[in-house]
């Protein structure tokens, strides 16, 4: 009878938060959903059922590059957060005064406003005032400044480049207190049985901290999607739409030229995109996962 008494009050407990996601979350996307299915004309709504909005969609000859500057952006940025994070966390996880104030500077770059992050690195990155090519000029690596923001080919990758420094931080400091977490008699076994650090770092701390890996890439990977001050500050979607991704495009044709209809679709889209991205990436690590939450 207590037990049955205790899981009505926890029930009681969590309907607050259950009741404020049904209203905060699920209510918004229903609304998304429900637009993208309706078209407006001049700012007038002509029917709800149709599939014009997506048909426009790709129909737009803009979409394919805003699909393939998205995948770069999420995934590109993703994988090398993630990478450079592991490789920051494991050298902050080693017991050295250095790295004890590391662990506390590193993570300035996180807690600085988006805009101010943008801001500065659009006129560290500007081809004509930028210290960045300026100092490329000087040490004889380039002729005359790079336009880095101003280039098609270049900035998309000069993007990721700020979005890895930025998010990259907190990244790390996840996955040190993860692998500062490995029993040290784990590791302790493992070098006398002969095992090098390399082997060590890949059989003994890599499963181990897999629960932590494969939560920080889909938390990463959420928040990159999420992403919109960064790119849209730095570039706007420029130059010559080079650097549109979904959440800069969607902003555009939503609030820029009012097609509600057509970002709402996208919107769908976007959020297709990044379950099917999330599901598959969870269903490959099902194991690692599983074996982590049980622990």
């Amino acid at each position: 009878m207590n037990r049955r008494s205790d899981a009505w009050l926890a029930y009681f407990m969590i309907f607050p938060v259950v009741a404020a996601v049904l209203a905060f979350v699920l209510g918004p996307t229903w609304d998304v959903a429900t637009l993208s299915l309706t078209q407006f004309v001049m700012g007038q709504e002509r029917g709800f059922g149709t599939l014009a909005n997506f048909r426009a969609l790709w129909a737009d000859p803009i979409f394919p590059t805003v699909v393939r500057n998205t995948v770069i952006w999420i995934l590109g940025g993703t994988l090398f957060c993630v990478v450079t994070g592991l490789a920051v966390g494991t050298f902050l996880a080693i017991d050295s005064k250095m790295t004890t104030a590391l662990r506390a500077l590193i993570l300035l770059p996180w807690v600085l406003p988006d805009v101010v992050t943008a801001m500065a690195w659009k006129w560290m990155l500007h081809g004509q005032v930028g210290v960045i090519g300026d100092a490329f000029t000087r040490t004889g690596l380039t002729e005359k400044p790079i336009s880095f923001l101003g280039d098609p080919n270049l900035v998309m990758w000069m993007l990721v480049v700020v979005l890895v420094w930025r998010k990259m931080p907190l990244v790390a400091l996840i996955l040190c207190a993860a692998i500062r977490s490995v029993p040290a008699e784990q590791i302790e076994a493992s070098r006398m049985d002969g095992a090098n650090a390399r082997q060590r770092f890949r059989h003994v701390i890599l499963p181990n901290i897999a629960f932590s890996l494969t939560a920080v890439t889909v938390i990463s990977m959420i928040w990159i999607t999420a992403e919109f001050t960064l790119p849209w500050v730095m570039t706007g979607g420029g130059p010559a739409n080079a650097s549109q991704i979904m959440s800069t495009y969607i902003y555009q044709q939503s609030f820029t030229f009012f097609n509600w209809g057509v970002g709402s679709a996208m919107s769908v889209v976007n959020l297709g995109f990044l379950i099917c991205v999330v599901g598959l990436y969870l269903y490959v690590n099902r194991r690692s996962w599983a074996a982590g939450g049980s622990k």
